[in-house]
């Protein structure tokens, strides 16, 4: 199952907007309010029919709230405009999709969303004849992620659920990471009790541990973190370091954090889905995956990584993200970027940079696709720019320019990388000038 298109209108900020996806990452750029996560909400909304054609999925509907508010006079008030419609197209298999909400006190409509439905059904009634039919994963990671979890699991039968299981919760912007913990714990005991203990049935339970294992190591590698692991000495999920010894998961830090819970849920999610791929359910599950600003807590050098790393552990994913970092955007070909801006009418537009992004220095990134100059707007930088001309103009021996200087180099320091060039400017001019 691919995302290929969506379709709003009226729905939140948007009056009319149209927005197609890549196949295997697409990445979402615009300013703060822009409306890159209600792209992605819009997403799970559109998905809400199939989610909710399985046993434990709950789907997503439109909420009165996001009807687009349009101001009806010169004064604040305002109001709301309907039909508020979500069309989205997918592919593999073909299906189109339209939910609508008509009014204030209606509901969302599921009859234009009755093939997505049904291929939910389909599948859910294959699951039940026990078939080895793939479930394509479905999943959203809000900016929330770290910060609001869901209750604790109240059913005892943790592992041996069924497969459905790996839908519930799936669109909801808290994290799931409670749930992965506690499944976890009762699967490290499961494991033990099969190698332990004569006569417990053998399941592939051990490779579906070592398949979560196996994929927050690979993103959390490099960064020195092993052995993802349930520790009955912490009584909570722990990752080793070479430096650091064995820590509980609760004491690393945020980006740490916000990796291993992404990691871990998406793994945990392939591995109930498909358990049948024991432990390559990460590489061989397909799905469609949403995660709200992926550098999110990440250090510029992991940022650097963050999109490589997830592709590599999550290849048969269509991964939808937003992002705000340069460097994030230096890793990614301009095809799979989607820019959001507005046009001079003030509608709201999408499209793909002119501009290279691949392998590109960030500064670059930053000034040709993101349109922010890399020189932060410091008061220095007007007096920058006008000893920049004097030079230019061969006038560096000049009072101004030579006032200039002396003051950049006490307040920006004499290294300073743009000072370094126009002095070099300088020392040139006057040796052809000999």
């Amino acid at each position: 199952m691919i995302l290929k298109t969506l379709r709003l209108k009226n729905f939140r900020r948007f009056e009319n907007l149209s927005i197609d996806f890549h196949d295997e990452l697409t990445v979402i750029v615009a300013r703060n309010g822009q409306g890159k996560t209600t792209l992605l909400d819009a997403v799970t909304i559109a998905l809400g029919t199939f989610v909710g054609a399985f046993d434990l999925g709950k789907g997503k509907g439109i909420d009165r709230s996001d009807a687009r508010y349009v101001r009806t006079t010169e004064r604040v008030s305002s109001e709301q405009r309907y039909p508020v419609e979500i069309m989205a197209n997918f592919s593999k298999p073909k299906m189109d999709v339209l939910r609508q909400l008509m009014g204030a006190k209606n509901k969302t409509t599921t009859k234009d969303a009755s093939e997505l439905t049904e291929y939910g059904k389909q599948l859910q009634a294959l699951m039940r004849e026990l078939s080895d039919d793939p479930l394509p994963v479905v999943a959203y990671y809000s900016t929330g992620r770290l910060w609001k979890a869901h209750k604790d699991m109240s059913r005892k039968a943790v592992l041996s659920e069924s497969r459905a299981m790996g839908y519930e919760d799936c669109l909801s912007s808290a994290s799931s990471f409670v749930q992965i913990q506690q499944w976890m714990t009762k699967a490290t005991l499961g494991v033990r009790q099969q190698e332990e203990i004569p006569g417990y049935e053998q399941s592939n339970l051990p490779a579906q541990v070592d398949n979560i294992k196996v994929t927050v190591e690979h993103l959390l590698a490099e960064e020195g973190w092993r052995n993802f692991h349930y520790s009955f000495q912490h009584e909570e999920l722990a990752m080793s370091h070479p430096d650091h010894g064995i820590l509980p998961v609760s004491l690393l830090s945020d980006g740490v954090r916000a990796m291993i819970s992404l990691t871990a849920d998406l793994a945990w999610r392939c591995t109930k889905l498909n358990p049948q791929f024991g432990r390559d359910a990460s590489v061989k599950s397909p799905g469609i995956v949403m995660i709200d600003e992926v550098d999110m807590h990440l250090h510029p050098q992991w940022q650097q990584r963050v999109i490589a790393s997830l592709r590599r552990a999550f290849p048969n994913i269509q991964l939808i993200v937003t992002t705000h970092s340069p460097q994030v955007l230096s890793t990614v070909h301009r095809e799979n970027i989607r820019l959001l801006g507005t046009n001079e009418a003030g509608q709201m537009t999408v499209s793909e940079p002119l501009a290279d992004s691949y392998g590109e220095p960030s500064n670059d990134v930053l000034q040709a696709i993101m349109h922010v100059d890399p020189q932060p707007p410091v008061p220095e930088k007007a007096q920058l720019e006008r000893l920049t001309e004097l030079v230019d103009q061969g006038l560096s021996d000049d009072t101004e320019a030579q006032r200039l200087l002396a003051a950049l180099k006490q307040s920006l320091s004499p290294h300073h990388p743009q000072l370094e060039k126009v002095e070099r400017s300088i020392r040139r001019q006057r040796v052809l000038g000999r």
